[in-house]
């Protein structure tokens, strides 16, 4: 048996990192989580645990976080460390840091299956898929294995590994559909694409049956709280969709959150998330400016169909959910408002708003430095920890835009304000706007998906330091 410490620096149930989890222990191995980034109780983890491996799972917003305390780490432990997740994925490079020994590319069950049963046998891993490993001076970048196909055949996941902390407090979460057929520009989506060519379908569904074990697993862990479908590509099987939701109201009463773009909102659709009681449907405005959508998000749709979808969803007593982004390059004042006016023809109950974080690597990187909004050199260590912060784009107005955050949901939801928030706009940022957008943000979300006060306020508690 080998044992390896999972490092998350962040108190959020991954995904990913339960299905690794899963992984693990299927296979005879032994799993260890540690929750949180101060540095001291992760080196006495590793002191006790004294596991054969040391993982993080990192997005890029997380990278400048992680990348110390793995230094750290290798500075008093000989202990190999693997780095895994979203960031290694699109930036390999990072392999060249002194403190990782290897990276994980793309899906990571398999191959972490496989590098802890090299462990266990003392025998070589410089040759596993999916791994770049560093060996006698040498990285031996290996080639990727194909998308796990049946997706049934991925081990069924074990969030377990998150029983008895903080985390437990999130509502139950089934990720039943791997990959997206669209290419927003501020997502990696398009890159992962190109990085699986060839190698199998990128848009997968788990079966019926297996969905149903999948949502059964987050009951065992999580509290009683209405299930999320956090998949993004919901709506595009819908004979699928239509068994499993029929299916899930003969497991539970709990009603359900799920994501849907707007263009799958369609009459079929919402007749079949109708039958099945959905409590809120979440879907993308970010932007009610049809130019910013279309020239700088690519996102093609227009303001007449998210109208139209809004209306559709609530004539049958669906509420809706809408995830907006302000600070976008090339956007002015008016556009920001636009973003308001359109969530309030959509009669928006529950609108989100946030400050756009461009990612490296990420089509609207590009956009922004052609058009002057970042620098050449713009770095990872450049960006925030959550989209709820600030701008790192030049040339906006930044205080205009952070009270605009601040006050942007209070905009739609009591319209009547629009006249105050122009003026309020214009004065300095001040901890009374943010402590109102806390207040109004944490209603708002934790009624768009029916959480109790309790378990909403033990969760957002132990991310305090992420929002």
């Amino acid at each position: 048996m080998a044992k390896i410490l999972m490092i998350q620096v962040q108190a959020a149930p991954y995904a990913g990192t339960a299905y690794l989890h899963s992984a693990a222990r299927t296979h005879g191995h032994e799993f260890v989580l540690h929750l949180g980034s101060d540095l001291d109780p992760i080196l006495r983890c590793v002191r006790d645990e004294q596991p054969d491996l040391i993982g993080f799972s990192c997005m890029s917003s997380l990278y400048s976080q992680i990348l110390p305390i793995a230094r750290r780490i290798k500075q008093q432990f000989s202990t190999p460390i693997i780095l895994g997740g979203p960031h290694p994925s699109f930036f390999p490079d990072v392999i060249h840091e002194s403190c990782f020994d290897m990276i994980c590319i793309g899906e990571g069950e398999f191959a972490l299956i496989e590098l802890l049963d090299a462990l266990e046998r003392k025998q070589s891993f410089v040759h596993i898929r999916n791994l770049w490993v560093k060996s006698g001076g040498t990285v031996h970048k290996n080639e990727l294995r194909p998308l796990i196909d049946p997706l049934d055949d991925a081990p069924l996941i074990d969030w377990s590994c998150y029983a008895g902390i903080p985390v437990q407090y999130s509502p139950p979460i089934a990720f039943l559909i791997r990959g997206c057929p669209y290419a927003c520009s501020y997502c990696f989506n398009e890159t992962m694409l190109k990085l699986y060519e060839g190698k199998g379908k990128y848009v997968r569904h788990f079966s019926v049956e297996r969905s149903i074990q999948e949502i059964q697993q987050a009951f065992k862990v999580f509290t009683r709280n209405p299930v999320v479908f956090t998949s993004d590509s919901f709506g595009l099987d819908l004979p699928w969709m239509d068994v499993l939701l029929k299916r899930y109201t003969e497991l539970t009463d709990l009603p359900f959150v799920l994501l849907l773009r707007p263009e799958l909102v369609t009459e079929p659709c919402v007749e079949i998330l109708a039958k099945y009681k959905c409590h809120c449907v979440a879907i993308g405005v970010e932007s009610g400016s049809e130019r910013v959508r279309r020239d700088i998000l690519n996102r093609r749709y227009s303001n007449k169909l998210l109208v139209e979808v809004a209306e559709r969803l609530h004539s049958r007593g669906i509420r809706l959910r809408t995830y907006n982004m302000i600070g976008i390059p090339t956007e002015t004042k008016e556009e920001v408002w636009e973003t308001i006016d359109v969530n309030v023809k959509m009669k928006t109950d529950f609108p989100r708003g946030a400050i756009l974080t461009p990612m490296p690597g990420t089509k609207i990187v590009q956009i922004a430095k052609e058009r002057g909004y970042l620098d050449d050199d713009f770095l990872f260590e450049d960006l925030p920890t959550t989209i709820l912060s600030h701008s790192v784009m030049k040339k906006i107005d930044h205080s205009w835009i952070q009270n605009m955050l601040f006050l942007f949901q209070t905009a739609i939801v009591l319209p009547w304000t629009r006249p105050l928030i122009r003026q309020l706009a214009r004065l300095k940022p001040n901890v009374l706007f943010h402590a109102w957008f806390y207040l109004v943000y944490g209603y708002l979300h934790m009624r768009s998906e029916g959480r109790s006060l309790l378990s909403y306020a033990s969760y957002v508690f132990a991310n305090r330091k992420y929002l």
